[in-house]
């Protein structure tokens, strides 16, 4: 019997972050390729290779991860869970270098006896968060040595956040505190985000994916674009670029008012998407008032879109040309049935591999409603 090939170094065997370590990129990308071919078998005709980056980035590649935390009598851990077991991933080979550094930094600097609640670790791009369950800072916390190291990694936020309920739901409004830095920073497309707004990976492939959409709604000064789950603004700054009026609805409170700094051109509406139908509709109304064809983007949770949301595409506004980036094919499939059952053909699918060396893959829905449909 063959021997499998030996795990990249630093991999820790316990660890389930990353089902496809053990193949080499050809082997992964054909997996997904005949993953995605399963999930949407209705629309292969349309579903194109997956586009990856290239050898050199599919490690080292994670700027953003959150860990769990566990206090020792040798230290701090931090890892992921595998069953009731923390697996610790020190030189995670998937991690940037400067996140198992500041990882290592945290671990060293948070004071174990008495233990704090330190729960999680929370690295996004250039901001850090510690997540403590209770409901006061660490007494004779000194970090000043944690700001120190971070700052000579390149990080520029150290954040606190109590959070005594800390689990499913990592943050809460409250409880944030800056120990240190700026409290938010710029991506690589020069936007503002802050320590928990969501950033999709491998920011060439996110913006090839924006690229294809931009290339395929084809804004322009009358056509107005409704961009849903529209998170700091990436995606509506092509749209204002190209002279469209633009709509945005996002949950998060951080995301929407970084969205609004980002792009102060756009109405940007906070809430879940099926709770700003109304306003969805009214603002619809308005454009097409105006002469404008309406469009549309959206790039929902792994969750896919609401059925309200659906619903008012399929049944209400029924848009002429929608982009869909999705995080799961399984969920895609279900929404695009609908759709096609309501007069959309599948013009695209564009796969993305955002996360190497995992199951998982994206991809982006380019539909058009059919002439005949109503």
């Amino acid at each position: 019997m063959d021997s499998l090939p030996p795990l990249p170094r630093g991999c820790e065997p316990l660890c389930r972050g990353c089902a496809h370590r053990l193949l080499g990129q050809a082997a992964s990308l054909e997996q997904k390729q005949g993953f995605l071919r399963r999930c949407l078998s209705p629309w292969t005709d349309a579903l194109e290779d997956v586009r990856s980056a290239p050898p050199s980035r599919r490690w080292g590649y994670r700027t953003r991860t959150t860990l769990s935390a566990m206090a020792t009598p040798a230290g701090w851990l931090m890892g992921m869970w595998n069953c009731d077991t923390l697996v610790p991933i020190p030189r995670c080979p998937a991690h940037a270098p400067e996140v198992n550094a500041a990882l290592a930094a945290v671990a060293e600097a948070m004071p174990s006896i008495p233990p704090p609640t330190m729960a999680y670790v929370v690295i996004s791009g250039a901001q850090v968060v510690i997540i403590i369950k209770a409901q006061s800072l660490p007494s004779q916390w000194d970090y000043t040595p944690l700001t120190i190291r971070l700052q000579t990694l390149g990080f520029e936020g150290l954040w606190a956040h109590l959070n005594p309920s800390a689990g499913r739901r990592l943050f809460q409004k409250h409880g944030w505190h800056l120990l240190w830095g700026t409290p938010r920073s710029r991506d690589c497309n020069g936007l503002l985000y802050g320590p928990a707004a969501f950033q999709q990976l491998i920011a060439e492939l996110y913006n090839q994916s924006l690229d294809e959409a931009e290339g395929f709604l084809a804004p322009h000064p009358r056509s107005a674009v409704a961009d849903l789950y529209c998170g700091t603004g990436n995606s509506i700054t092509r749209w204002l670029a190209r002279g469209a009026a633009v709509l945005g609805v996002e949950v998060a409170g951080e995301a929407v008012e970084c969205a609004r700094i980002n792009v102060p051109q756009a109405t940007i509406l906070r809430g879940a998407c099926r709770q700003r139908v109304p306003q969805l509709n009214a603002w619809a109304e308005e454009q097409l008032l105006q002469q404008r064809e309406l469009s549309l983007y959206v790039n929902p949770p792994r969750t896919g879109l609401e059925p309200e949301v659906l619903e008012w595409i399929c049944q209400h506004r029924r848009p002429k040309r929608m982009a869909y980036l999705s995080c799961s094919p399984g969920t895609l499939s279900k929404n695009l049935a609908q759709l096609s059952a309501h007069g959309y053909a599948v013009r695209r699918l564009v796969p993305f591999d955002f996360f190497p060396q995992t199951h998982h893959v994206e991809c982006l829905a380019l539909l058009e409603r059919a002439q005949s449909a109503p």
